[in-house]
């Protein structure tokens, strides 16, 4: 009875928790509805007029109200059966100080709810603060986060001086005739402050160590709505408070974002802990995103309006993709987490059969992020590349270089994150299970809808862009002042191109039955076929390790409860639990090892005359002992 009565207890909290995040979304949608009334100011009792609190609800904000309103019922929905009871109230909280960020009007409204969602998001990086893992995310992202929050707060307060008043209305109308060098100033700052907070290399450090400690519900919030709240942050820098934007910081956040991407995308190929790859990808998702920022900047200081304004519309498309198919795939990983006691690659496989419900849900989301049509990933990002083309055809020669690099590392982080993704999938999904304790079968609940909602926004927003394309389009004209941008081919192209792939497998299939099917087991060099025989998550991506050996930097973490994997420095891969920590004399055995077979590597240096003399010495050998 004892154990009944503490059943329906957490359940209650749960459907409590559950109410609280549906109501925090309805609070989203009321905001969109209020759109254009007049702004809500509180000024705090005997407080100078600075301390003014002033919300309102603008055109820039609609996007990332509706990102709000779409992701929270999937994570209500989600928590219902899976996660700790308690923690819809903490991530209600939560989602309400990122709302406050979006409809502050003022610099100290701005800052409050800004320090509030900092505060009440390291309470839930910390959820489980007796790991020591988890105490080192948490300090490096408090750090990173004060540190990014003193910027930010600076670069408003320089920007509310010069104007003469603290009010966002007031300090757009004077950012005309700001000084070059405060808004240069403003500008730094503030792609600093916000720049932490979006996870920017070189200060991305926290977000692969903070989003993976994170219960799977809260990491869906943190990188699917989070990350934007720092968009959002600097397209009102950017584009409001401190418009217009010189051409060289244009330039400059262009470069950082690209940057941004290719890191992020590099280092979730060779990653092999499903929560930390997500990260990883986060940071690539939020370079593509800030580096078509500057883009937009770029094109609005050349005087191309029509195109500044279409890569702000890529750039809000990505926002709301991005949301859509990280948020599904975080879910996910908590459910492959409970199911599965582990997040670590190296230890998944077959989940396909033991998940069949969250399977085909998490392919829909792989292939999203992966850019594959015609999901919202390929249409988002399609819009991102005609941009660059677009911006490429009007700049001058130094700029079309720049834009042609950046064209080639959009190209590459793409190719990239769809490597991750198909390892993600293909590893923890296919194939045998690699432990002898198989997930337990899964049976459909609220947390299998959860996963089905969001997967459906990632079909419709491919399959007809038209729908979100039409209000970003009015949002960045906002922004440019341009109305004139069309994007004909946009409807119709990503259905267009899912129908090559798909007719190519029908032909194959059509032939294949026509001609016949050879089966034939599985050869592994005359051993018995067994588990091992897979591939691991690290022998996938072994070729790009190799050929960005030179630029990639191992970490050294302590593996969570639920086994992460390590890399030491030495550039060898060793598993380890909480239960099994291999000791610095161990490392160094390790270590000594590698050195003697590197040495011993001339004896097998891939040259045709190295074995020709090693054929020829054994021959001989075989003369001399058979006389």
């Amino acid at each position: 009875m004892q154990f009944l009565k503490h059943v329906d207890n957490a359940m209650t909290i749960r459907i409590l928790g559950c109410a609280a995040l549906l109501a925090t979304a309805g609070l989203a949608v009321a905001a969109l509805a209020l759109h254009g009334a007049p702004s809500v100011a509180i000024v705090p009792f005997i407080a100078p007029m600075e301390l003014r609190l002033e919300f309102s609800s603008t055109t820039l904000a609609m996007p990332f109200l509706a990102v709000i309103a779409l992701v929270l019922p999937a994570v209500a929905a989600w928590g219902l059966r899976r996660g700790a009871p308690g923690d819809g109230f903490r991530l209600a909280l939560f989602a309400v100080a990122m709302i406050g960020v979006f409809l502050a009007q003022s610099v100290a409204a701005f800052f409050f709810a800004w320090e509030a969602m900092s505060l009440v998001s390291a309470f839930l990086v910390g959820a489980h603060h007796e790991r020591r893992n988890v105490q080192r995310a948490l300090f490096s992202y408090i750090i990173v986060s004060q540190l990014g929050a003193l910027c930010i707060v600076v670069a408003l307060a320089v920007l509310g001086a010069h104007a003469g008043s603290f009010r966002f209305a007031d300090i757009a109308r004077s950012a005309a005739g700001l000084p070059i060098g405060l808004r240069s100033a403003a500008i730094a700052l503030a792609l600093v402050g916000f720049g932490s907070k979006a996870g920017l290399v070189p200060l991305h450090f926290w977000l692969p160590r903070a989003h993976p400690v994170a219960p799977a519900n809260a990491s869906a919030l943190l990188s699917g709505i989070m990350l934007k709240v720092a968009v959002y942050g600097l397209l009102v820098v950017g584009f409001v408070l401190a418009a217009p934007l010189p051409l060289a910081w244009g330039v400059a956040i262009l470069v950082v974002g690209l940057l941004t991407a290719f890191t992020g995308a590099l280092y979730a190929a060779v990653d092999s802990d499903f929560k930390r790859l997500l990260a990883y990808s986060s940071i690539e998702n939020l370079g593509i995103i800030i580096g078509t920022l500057g883009l937009a900047s770029v094109a609005a200081a050349l005087g191309a309006a029509a195109l500044s304004t279409l890569a702000l519309v890529a750039l809000l498309f990505h926002v709301v993709s991005h949301a859509a198919f990280k948020s599904l795939l975080f879910l996910a990983a908590g459910t492959v987490a409970e199911a599965a006691q582990t997040t670590d690659l190296e230890h998944l496989g077959g989940l396909a059969r033991s998940l069949p419900f969250s399977a085909p849900l998490v392919l829909v989301g792989c292939c999203a992020a992966a850019a594959l049509p015609p999901l919202t990933g390929f249409a988002s990002e399609w819009l991102v590349f005609q941009s660059f083309i677009g911006v490429l055809a009007i700049a001058t020669p130094l700029l079309q270089a720049v834009v042609a690099v950046a064209i080639g590392v959009l190209a590459a982080a793409s190719g990239l994150a769809a490597l991750a993704f198909a390892k993600l999938f293909g590893i923890a999904f296919l194939g045998e299970p690699r432990t002898t304790h198989p997930a337990a079968r899964e049976s459909p609940d609220a947390s299998v809808v959860a996963l089905a909602w969001l997967a459906l926004a990632c079909i419709a927003f491919g399959l007809a862009p038209a729908f979100v394309f039409g209000p970003l389009r009015s949002v960045a004209s906002s922004l440019t002042g341009d109305t004139t941008l069309t994007v004909a081919t946009l409807p119709m192209l990503p259905v267009t191109l899912a129908a090559l792939p798909f007719l190519g497998a029908v032909v194959a299939l059509f032939l294949g039955r026509r001609w016949g099917i050879r089966f034939a087991p599985t050869w592994t060099c005359g051993s018995a076929v067994t588990t091992r025989s897979q591939y691991t998550a690290t022998a996938f991506s072994k070729p790009i390790r190799r050929i960005f050996g030179f630029v990639l930097f191992p970490e050294r973490q302590k593996t969570s409860d639920l086994g992460a994997s390590h890399w030491f420095p030495t550039r060898i891969r060793y598993e380890v639990t909480t239960h099994d920590v291999i000791d610095e004399g161990a490392r160094n055995v390790a270590a000594f090892v590698q050195r003697l077979a590197r040495r011993a590597r001339i004896l097998q240096a891939g040259l045709l005359r190295i074995y020709l003399v090693y054929a020829v010495v054994a021959v001989l050998v075989v003369l001399v002992v058979s006389r």
